[in-house]
């Protein structure tokens, strides 16, 4: 499957690979059975290149930068080594911490908050939670 070039997102492999494994600590997949048409580290950068600015982008791609960084620093080790309790750990510090640096925080957020945007506008979330029906047929 080849990876999506992003023209506006000067991304490396590392750091895609950081982001893949960071939405998909914010929330799970595992064996839900939740589809979608692209993964959740598509939909987030398919959002940024197409619809963000690029003082924004850069901001998102300082935030990533300065993650890595604090991730490193932290544990001595890459994020998808650390395990899903440290994993939880720096969720609930990114979440309650006041004064984070801008970008750091930009990123934390916007990854979060897209990370959820995709699971909830996915086919799975609308008609099994949501009970949505798109042409609901009892009404013939």
């Amino acid at each position: 499957m080849a990876v999506p070039v992003y023209e506006n997102i000067p991304l490396d492999k590392k750091q895609r690979k950081l982001l893949e494994q960071f939405t998909e600590a914010l929330l799970p997949r595992g064996k839900s059975g939740v589809t979608t048409p692209e993964t959740t580290t598509d939909f987030v950068l398919t959002v940024f290149n197409d619809c963000q600015s690029p003082e924004n982008i850069q901001k998102y791609m300082t935030g990533l930068a300065e993650f890595q960084t604090y991730v490193k620093q932290k544990y001595i080790s890459d994020f998808g080594s650390i395990g899903a309790d440290k994993q939880s750990d720096i969720f609930t510090y990114l979440s309650g911490t006041e004064g984070l640096p801008e970008p750091f925080k930009f990123f934390f957020d916007t990854t979060r908050g897209m990370t959820i945007e995709h699971f909830t506008s996915s086919e799975f979330y609308l008609k099994n939670v949501m009970k949505w029906e798109f042409a609901p047929g009892r009404f013939v």
